[in-house]
């Protein structure tokens, strides 16, 4: 039997939807949105952006975790009203759903950091910016970037980049949370992609348009002389190098001695380093596999929730991404004790297709979905979900 429409990623099971809409108000979900990115992004970065390592094992997993739990409905509620926001540092915000942070936007999208801030303000939503997207690219579009947000972002620092220069500056610019993102695989990982066979052959046409945005600020890439794609592989993993492979628990003691900022570990999977983030004075961490980008594990991260919030034991908040594509999905994490959930690839479909609008219209479609199962199972408000609301499927 086929699986459901909303069952995988287009790298696992072909495209998803047949029908291109032409415009927001047509889209019912926000794989409507990954077929018309599809469409207008060059074959390197869409299949980037979708793809993963590994055979796809992990990609696969994110999604397949989902159904290992059932939503237990109740009838005659009376809910009329439901109330997503949610509170983190002491901010206010009108859901639980956040934007991932995803680097070299502008191969998504001209100024797509930018567009994608002008978005978050119009819907209240927490953004947290990728580094790369700004330090890779042009440091100045940070400022761009808090002016169109209106606010400080949270900032997201890459594997061992994170020096005192670096987090200086990131204090300067007002940003008040600092995630430190753990999960990137490195170089051992690059050469276990599935994407090379298109990404790799398109690295280096900067002739194509469509790659300027990514490829003007990368050119020691853009230079590669390579004859096969595993050649390609080998130079990319060299000029990268190791990032958060060689890291360990002495590093977070430095960086948490640097600055003032909340941090935030992005990547942690097990009880073990739950429980060591908090000895460490982390503030919270995410529950990320880089959305099955950088990861062998072949683990959901609604798999690794639980264990994560037992590890945690309700010092410290834990967020959670990766995998997510419904309101059904975030509301599957929050009853396991996630305070928030992020979404990556469904905001850059959406920003590859409609640009602000796009990014808008799945974030509403995700918040529209959540407060359907929400009134569905009688919570009224984000503390009135509970473990109660699921059913682990045998």
């Amino acid at each position: 039997m086929a699986e459901p429409l909303a069952a995988q990623d287009t790298a696992a099971l072909g495209a998803q939807n047949e029908v291109i809409i032409k415009s927001v108000k047509e889209a019912l979900n926000v794989f409507d949105f990954d077929a018309v990115a599809r469409t207008k992004l060059s074959p390197a970065h869409y299949t980037f952006i979708t793809d993963g390592s590994f055979n796809n094992e992990t990609l696969r997993a994110n999604r397949e975790g989902f159904s290992k739990y059932q939503i237990r409905l109740r009838r005659l509620t009376g809910i009329t009203k439901v109330d997503q926001s949610v509170r983190i540092f002491g901010v206010n915000w009108e859901s639980p759903i956040f934007l991932c942070p995803i680097g070299r936007m502008n191969a998504y999208y001209p100024q797509g950091a930018v567009v994608v801030a002008r978005a978050a303000k119009a819907t209240r939503t927490l953004q947290i910016l990728s580094g790369s997207a700004v330090i890779l690219a042009d440091p100045k579009i940070i400022g761009d970037i808090i002016a169109a947000r209106g606010e400080p972002v949270w900032f997201a620092g890459l594997g061992d980049t994170l020096d005192q220069p670096l987090i200086k500056q990131v204090e300067a610019m007002g940003c008040p949370t600092l995630v430190w993102t753990i999960d990137d695989g490195g170089a051992n990982t690059i050469g276990a992609k599935s994407i090379q066979h298109v990404e790799v052959r398109d690295l280096d046409r900067e002739a194509d348009s469509r790659c300027s945005g990514c490829h003007s600020n990368l050119p020691k890439i853009t230079r590669i002389q390579a004859s096969t794609p595993m050649d390609m592989l080998g130079a990319v993993g060299s000029l990268l190098g190791e990032t958060s492979v060689k890291l360990s628990w002495d590093d977070v003691k430095r960086v948490r001695d640097m600055t003032r900022m909340k941090l935030v570990l992005k990547g942690i999977v097990t009880r073990e380093d739950a429980a060591l983030a908090v000895q460490h004075g982390i503030d919270a961490v995410i529950v990320s596999n880089h959305g099955g980008h950088e990861d062998a594990s072949g683990r959901g991260t609604i798999e690794c929730l639980p264990e994560v919030v037992a590890g945690a034991a309700g010092k410290i908040p834990v967020l959670i991404d990766s995998g997510f594509r419904g309101g059904a999905d975030v509301f599957k994490a929050l009853a396991l004790g996630a305070t928030a959930v992020g979404i990556g690839r469904p905001h850059i479909w959406g920003l590859s297709s409609f640009g602000q609008e796009g990014v808008e219209t799945v974030i509403a479609l995700l918040r529209r979905e959540l407060q359907v199962v929400m009134a569905q199972t009688g919570a009224a408000s984000i503390a009135k979900i509970s473990r109660n609301s699921l059913v682990l499927h045998s």
